[in-house]
């Protein structure tokens, strides 16, 4: 504890908690926001292309949005240590906060491995994707909404926290059945064979 109190109060964590410059805790913060929208969003395309979403699109060009994942990894990744070294004894000691590393790591080992059995190996035409991948896909988005679930609880005081956790649940079910609703609605009707085609045109 003396350790992690003697970081929280170094001159820089004390300037990033502290200061009223929108270039201290603000801009850290924004950073961490884009960085995990560009990790999450992107990878999370990926898997739901994976599970049939879009399936008209190759996988093989969609290779190249990992790099678009790789950077928003990075980013969120060193603004998000500075963020928890600002208030290390608190971060440090919560259930939740290991709870959203863990699924964080879970889904990027998932996101890795999405890569090398899907999107590497595909070509430029649309293939099917393997049961292993669409497993993989599942997974990893379960683990993106354990960890922003966990992320709402540690991000706020206890009862705020776990309010805005059952909020992200209540949304990602009532965006998933919108989904489910919409793909329904806007699923074509049986197509007209090309010889009935012709008939009608004759």
């Amino acid at each position: 504890m003396d350790f992690l109190a003697s970081i929280e109060n170094s001159g820089l964590m004390t300037w990033l908690r502290e200061s009223p410059s929108v270039l201290a805790y603000p801009t850290l913060l924004a950073f961490h926001t884009f960085g995990m929208a560009f990790l999450v969003g992107s990878s999370s395309a990926l898997a739901l292309r994976c599970l049939g979403v879009a399936r008209d699109l190759p996988l093989g060009p969609m290779n190249g949005l990992f790099s678009v994942v790789h950077a928003g990894l990075w980013v969120s990744a060193l603004s998000g240590l500075l963020l928890i070294l600002i208030d290390a004894r608190t971060f440090l000691t919560m259930p939740a906060f290991y709870i959203k590393m863990a699924a964080i790591v879970g889904a990027l080992v998932l996101m890795w491995s999405l890569r090398a059995e899907v999107f590497a190996r595909a070509g430029a035409t649309t293939v099917a994707v393997s049961h292993k991948g669409r497993v993989q896909a599942a997974t990893m988005l379960v683990l993106w909404l354990v960890a922003t679930t966990a992320g709402r609880v540690t991000a706020y005081a206890p009862f705020i926290g776990w309010e805005t956790a059952g909020a992200v649940l209540v949304t990602t079910i009532v965006l998933l059945a919108g989904v489910w609703v919409v793909s329904r609605l806007m699923r074509p009707a049986h197509p007209v064979s090309s010889r009935s085609s012709v008939h009608k045109a004759v």
